[in-house]
């Protein structure tokens, strides 16, 4: 019996987040190493797997993967279960779509100026930098817009 898939994540990560909702759906049992990608050892730890430092890794039976798309992808065509991404076309492609446009446009106005701004700032400092979080408000909007529009339209 091979060991359990680990994914080296961060609680605080929406990737990371991504990813353990893959392997959940596929009922794939897995271990979390937790690494705080913001502390010097776990800024070093991540550079040894991962070239940009970044979160979620995954290693499974000597294979070791990054970015998150690529390790849903992997997850799905890996391991029994139901299929993460549908077998439409057009719905697979709405599916890309909509995961594009987090990743372009939605990520670093919502997570990084205004979820970050609003939580991490006090926390660290006591202070949240309110123009970022306010360019980040303006910037999220035709994001979310978009998404809604993608999620009224049917695909078949």
């Amino acid at each position: 019996m091979t060991a359990p898939p680990v994914l080296i994540g961060f609680n605080h990560s929406v990737y990371q987040r991504i990813v353990r909702i893959a392997l959940h759906e596929k009922g794939v049992p897995f271990t979390v190493d937790e690494t705080d990608p913001f502390s010097p050892a776990g800024a070093s730890k991540l550079r040894a797997v991962h070239p940009f430092g970044r979160v979620p890794v995954f290693q499974h039976s000597g294979f070791t993967l990054y970015e998150t798309s690529a390790i849903c992808r992997y997850i799905d065509a890996g391991f029994d279960g139901p299929t993460l991404v549908p077998s439409d076309p057009r719905r697979a492609a709405r599916m890309a779509q909509v995961i594009s446009i987090w990743d372009s446009y939605g990520y670093g106005p919502m997570i990084r100026q205004i979820f970050a701004r609003r939580v991490f700032d006090p926390w660290s400092d006591g202070e949240a930098n309110e123009a970022e979080i306010a360019d980040g408000l303006r910037a999220a909007r035709p994001v979310l817009e978009a998404l809604n529009a993608l999620a009224r339209v049917r695909t078949h």
